[in-house]
């Protein structure tokens, strides 16, 4: 009975998800047409309301409602530390998403090599980062799908197995991006956004009652004081916030992001809103549900090796009939999540490696037709993936990787938004190496205090700065086109027509 309402509930979730898609997607027909600019960042007119939203939605994933529980359970308070990210990235939406719209809007970019490559004049920079950016996004949408297999597969005790909702995850975010396109998936997110966001706030409170109300962390700590205790491990919360607030921004799938809001000040909103959003979703609910979990009877069947299925597990054992609900969050975590990679990484895929390896540029229905096929080959990439054994991992770490790799974006990125000193030769070298330091040092697992990400990314500030010290400078147009524009907008010169027709004159130009 409990298995059929499981079912019966998902099935009620994928229909309502399914209706948000195709409401979007009759919208954007009646407003707008099927170029490839509108089915990857949305015509350039998303609201503040939707942006901040879905850009939340997008970090809310299996990372968030089964890997920070997770990890809270294991290693108790310290871990909060971590929302601190919440800040520095609404400041950093701030201070580089604005410049990424402007220099996006004024020469009609779509993906972040496109302004790479604008800005150094490099096409071998432009792959570069758009192959990183590709690599950086797997395991993070790798997790989306497995994290949400795992918990349906909890919480129905097996009736419904692994490899069904991997399948069901897959089909759904293929068909939606397919679908709909950049428009539908940020509703999509903010529909579920809403929907989990609901659930976690039900859950906090449930748990309160259950683990004792304002004595929960007391009663944690008579059970197991030592995770009432702030262990340290600064050099892991470093690597912690610099991968999730410094990486996270220049990711493409947020990158894009920025390029699809209706204006600056949009942007402005997002930022202000942000760290509000995330920080109680991120951080209080995770710590107060993860660290009461240890309390003998609030999750019975909650070891270590599990604890990345807490909320599953909880629900299971004292609200099974509310478990769907749960599970349906979890699974609208992780798609709110990969829809937006998968698009994302379609398009790094046509507009930065495939038009390079042509001869002829490809028309605008071409390419969005060509990134819907490379939608599908990923999507039946990461299916494979998470079918096979051990894939996942424990969420947190697996999830890392992928920030890690963003964080090695960020110098060459740095260069063309407020860093003028920065070369092509130092920005390409830096990336480089600091990328392959950071892979070595995750292959060889060695005991070190500093992690992988945070070595790759010291290595790559280091050659980048060095290397661009005696190597040529990038030409005087690039200076004027990105910080010539910075400058003038900064000064309270608002974007004229003029501007606004170097979107349109710089299509026709490609």
């Amino acid at each position: 009975m409990d298995n059929l309402m499981t079912m019966t509930i998902l099935g009620a979730f994928t229909l309502a998800f399914l209706l948000v898609s195709y409401l979007s997607k009759r919208g954007e027909a009646q407003q707008s047409s099927s170029s490839i600019e509108d089915f990857v960042i949305g015509g350039r007119n998303t609201g503040a309301l939707v942006l901040m939203l879905s850009m939340g939605a997008t970090y809310f994933s299996t990372w968030t409602l089964l890997g920070s529980f997770g990890a809270y359970f294991r290693e108790g308070v310290w871990f909060v530390g971590f929302a601190v990210w919440t800040i520095f990235h609404g400041v950093f939406v701030w201070l580089f998403g604005t410049r990424i719209w402007l220099a996006g809007k004024r020469f009609g970019f779509a993906t972040p090599g496109q302004m790479i490559e604008h800005y150094y004049c490099s096409k071998r920079l432009r792959i570069t980062v758009a192959v990183i950016g590709i690599i950086a996004l797997v395991p993070v949408m790798l997790i989306q799908v497995a994290g949400g297999a795992r918990a349906l597969e909890t919480l129905t005790n097996g009736a419904i197995p692994y490899v069904v909702g991997v399948t069901l995850a897959s089909t759904l975010v293929g068909v939606i991006v397919l679908w709909t396109g950049f428009k539908g998936t940020a509703w999509t997110d903010a529909f579920m956004g809403i929907f989990f966001a609901t659930i976690l706030v039900f859950t906090a409170l449930y748990v309160i009652h259950l683990a004792g109300g304002l004595a929960l962390f007391a009663n944690v700590a008579s059970v197991q004081p030592e995770l009432m205790v702030n262990s340290g491990k600064p050099w892991k919360m470093l690597e912690l916030w610099l991968g999730l607030g410094f990486g996270a921004w220049v990711l493409p799938h947020m990158w894009q992001k920025f390029y699809s809001a209706q204006s600056p000040e949009v942007l402005g909103k997002v930022a202000m809103a942000t760290p509000f959003w995330n920080s109680w979703m991120m951080a209080i609910i995770p710590l107060i549900v993860g660290t009461a979990a240890v309390i003998p009877g609030i999750v019975p069947t909650l070891t270590s090796a599990n604890s990345d299925t807490i909320l599953p597990q909880l629900y299971a054992a004292h609200l099974p009939g509310l478990g769907a609900f749960v599970v349906a969050g979890i699974l609208a975590a992780a798609i709110s999540t990969i829809n937006s990679q998968l698009l994302s990484s379609a398009s790094l895929v046509t507009e930065d490696i495939l038009v390079h390896l042509r001869n002829e540029p490809l028309e605008d229905r071409h390419l969005t037709r060509a990134t819907r096929i490379v939608v599908a080959l990923l999507t039946i990439i990461v299916f494979v993936l998470a079918m096979l054994p051990g894939a996942s991992g424990f969420l947190v770490p697996v999830a890392s990787l992928g920030f890690g790799l963003g964080l090695q974006l960020v110098p060459s990125a740095l260069g063309a938004l407020h860093l003028r000193h920065i070369t092509e030769a130092g920005a390409f070298s830096g990336l480089l190496v600091g990328t392959l330091t950071m892979a070595i040092l995750a292959i060889l697992k060695l005991d070190i205090p500093v992690g992988p990400a945070l070595c790759g990314f010291v290595v790559n500030v280091l050659v980048t700065s060095l290397v661009s010290c005696f190597t040529q400078a990038v030409p005087r147009k690039s200076i004027q086109d990105f910080h010539g524009l910075f400058d003038e907008y900064l000064k309270g010169r608002e974007l004229d027509q003029t501007d606004i027709a170097g979107l349109n004159t710089a299509r026709a130009e490609k």
